[in-house]
């Protein structure tokens, strides 16, 4: 289990090249590489808050499950893993330029988060390990053309003299100087993105959530109506309930004109509004009273129990009146405020509140 968690079975993958022209598995670009992989995940280790729980994937770590399988399919193993992992570290090279694997296993990290419609912006960190003169791919440049950033880990004033990285031709635990101080630049960087991240990932599970219960048969309503709306409330409540709806509260709210009172009521109801899937307003003839429903109500007693559940509210309000409250004016600010105008003037009216709720699941699971 990585520290963002699913989605992702791994919180850091390291793509790099072997670099090993004579395929014999002994090249020193493959024994610095490695060498750095486990650096980093020293590093990353050391933060108090998800060191724990981290885990970074390269293909021949000394953990099963993060490094690869010997007994399994090496391109599946690969895919999966790349797939799986919040973000990518590239050791930049020219043999990384010039690899096929490498080639593919980015293409699949971003195929992968492509289908998760999740962007691969501000996830993939470049390590210079060596200096390079071919054009970088898509993914590793910007909107512009211009190379990524990243970070540099040789020397560059003497690059065509020492092209080889800092601490050739093996860093380990001992190396302190430009290599340590870039190393932990890049793992600064890393903590900050994986804990966006994890908060990303937070609130899309959340909004997951919510997509399953708003498209589901048995959700929770709250139906705001005033007192001296009373019968047309029994008869919104009772409509609801018979197509499957549970409804609270049990019976129209009070309006008091004292105003510990009034504080009281609307106190109870952020509490009850919390724990419901979706709100309902219920419209009156009364356009200034309906007015401060909108605002009060379903704006900020709504925001009120978002703060507290942490979870998506989405609005409505219950036209029963028609034209004369249903003026542009006044749909427009309910738009302004997210709430949508749902027509209960016409029998079967229950049926548009599902048709609404199955909308508001859509584009829910469709927003980023």
């Amino acid at each position: 289990m990585s520290y963002v968690g699913p989605p992702f079975a791994h919180d850091v993958f390291v793509s790099y090249s072997h670099g090993d022209f004579d395929g014999d598995g002994a090249s020193p670009l493959k024994r610095w590489s490695q060498a750095f992989a486990r650096e980093l995940e020293s590093e990353l280790r050391v933060h108090p808050k998800f060191g724990r729980e981290l885990t970074l994937f390269f293909d021949d770590h000394h953990l099963s499950g993060q490094g690869i399988d010997p007994m399994a399919g090496l391109t599946d193993q690969l895919r999966e893993d790349i797939g799986n992992s919040a973000l990518v570290t590239v050791l930049m090279s020219p043999h990384y330029l010039g690899s096929k694997w490498c080639t593919e296993e980015r293409e699949w990290w971003q195929a992968a988060q492509s289908k998760r419609a999740l962007t691969c912006e501000e996830r993939l960190a470049v390590a210079r390990i060596w200096p390079t003169t071919d054009a970088w791919p898509k993914g590793l440049v910007d909107e512009r053309g211009e190379q990524l950033i990243g970070f540099c880990f040789y020397d560059r004033e003497r690059a065509e003299l020492r092209p080889q990285p800092f601490e050739w031709p093996e860093p380990d635990p001992s190396s302190k100087g430009p290599f340590r101080d870039t190393l932990l630049e890049l793992v600064g960087w890393m903590w900050q993105k994986l804990e966006v991240l994890r908060e990303r990932v937070e609130v899309r599970k959340v909004a997951a959530n919510d997509v399953a219960k708003l498209a589901g048969d048995a959700q929770v309503i709250y139906l705001h109506g005033r007192i001296e709306q009373a019968k047309s409330w029994e008869r919104a409540n009772e409509a609801l309930t018979q197509k499957g709806f549970t409804v609270f509260p049990g019976e129209p709210d009070q309006v008091d004109t004292d105003p510990k009172k009034h504080q009281e009521n609307r106190q109870r109801r952020v509490e009850i509004l919390s724990a419901c899937d979706a709100l309902l307003l219920l419209g009156s003839g009364d356009g200034r009273a309906l007015d401060a429903d909108l605002v009060v109500v379903g704006r900020q007693d709504r925001h009120s129990a978002r703060a507290v559940s942490n979870r998506l509210l989405p609005c409505g309000l219950l036209d029963t009146i028609g034209a004369p409250i249903a003026t542009p004016q006044r749909k427009t600010a309910a738009r302004a405020l997210q709430i949508d105008w749902i027509d209960s003037t016409q029998e079967p009216w229950t049926l548009g509140v599902h048709d609404w709720l199955r909308q508001k699941s859509t584009s829910i699971s469709e927003s980023p």
